[in-house]
């Protein structure tokens, strides 16, 4: 009799557990399920169908005329690689002039819609202008080059060019690599830089990064992935690091002068990161740095930074949820504004 008590006891406990972890598991696909519905978190993935290897030198590019996802947003590229709107046909329209704007993944516009983001806004605002959108997912200073070099001379049409500047485009070479040459000595390493470098770990917060918008919600309520993504790019803009910023900065410097003699009109578009935006005229050493350094080799710039902080609004509503630099529709239309300031 007694052993069929503990028998029943430990069959009780054990269905116990599992209908605890059933519940558990059903409660978190409805978070996930609502998230989905909402829109308003974005998977950090992109098709892997969307790039093709050496399509610029020895720079990767987008396919060509294809329909594939990134972060979430189904976008559309042209006979080039470009991205266009849906649909969006040239035909044989008369155009008095082209523009050309170099980019990584802020100016491809990832989980917004074409026609929302600035290069869309502007696509829309003249009309009568051609729009190559030339920018690629995890392009650096490097390819922009690339781009440059590989195209610019068999499209003689082209007669202005913007480079949407992000903080993160000194990354040349693979993060390791950086890690190894970068003085971080003045950054604090804590448990959760640790954790993530940790292989399996590191696999499957890549893995929930790309599947799960509950795991990106949550981490980005928990952990201020704005803050720390700033902070570690703006070591590449300490003094104890120009060695690197110097050397992984000057193909901004070739392009100008490329564009230069070919009377080609040639701006910089330096963009925030949403950390810089919470306080006026705080941690901005990296746009201070790089105004310098635009003005002493007479290359064109704009920092948008008043623009954003005139608006008087938080700054997470200019970007993705919790996202450290990918604008959100109302992003976009600030840095619209301050492209448009140029045209």
């Amino acid at each position: 009799m007694y052993n069929a008590v503990v028998m029943n006891r430990r069959y009780l406990n054990v269905l116990l557990v599992i209908c605890s972890v059933v519940v558990v598991f059903g409660v978190l696909c409805v978070f996930e399920y609502a998230l989905r519905l909402s829109g308003s978190v974005k998977p950090l993935s992109n098709s892997r169908e969307l790039f093709v290897v050496n399509a610029f030198g020895v720079s990767r590019g987008n396919a060509k005329n294809i329909g594939a996802f990134s972060f979430g947003e189904k976008v559309y590229t042209d006979k080039y690689g470009f991205r266009i709107p849906k649909d969006y046909k040239e035909a044989d329209k008369h155009f008095s002039g082209t523009i050309l704007v170099l980019g990584d993944s802020i100016a491809f516009g990832v989980g917004v819609k074409e026609e929302d983001t600035f290069v869309g806004l502007m696509r829309s605002a003249l009309p009568d202008m051609r729009v190559y959108n030339s920018a690629v997912v995890g392009y650096n200073s490097y390819d922009y080059e690339n781009v440059i070099v590989h195209f610019l001379p068999s499209h003689p049409e082209i007669n202005r060019v913007y480079l949407i500047y992000c903080l993160n485009d000194l990354n040349s070479q693979s993060a390791e690599l950086i890690d190894s040459e970068l003085n971080t000595g003045t950054r604090d390493v804590t448990l959760l830089d640790k954790a993530r470098h940790l292989g399996v770990l590191a696999e499957l917060n890549e893995f929930l990064r790309a599947k799960s918008l509950l795991y990106l919600y949550l981490k980005g309520l928990l952990t201020d992935p704005q803050m720390r993504f700033y902070m570690a790019e703006s070591l590449y803009y300490n003094v104890d690091n120009d060695v690197i910023f110097n050397k992984n900065i000057q193909p901004i410097v070739n392009i100008a002068r490329t564009l230069k003699a070919r009377n080609i009109p040639f701006t910089v578009i330096i963009s925030p990161y949403e950390a810089q935006l919470r306080k006026k005229d705080t941690l901005l050493g990296p746009q201070k740095k790089l105004s310098a350094f635009f003005s002493a080799n007479g290359i064109d710039f704009i920092d948008p930074v008043p623009d954003f902080l005139a608006k008087g609004m938080a700054s997470k509503e200019f970007y993705l949820f919790c996202d450290p630099m990918h604008f959100s529709e109302k992003g976009h239309r600030v840095m619209f504004g301050a492209l448009m300031r140029r045209l």
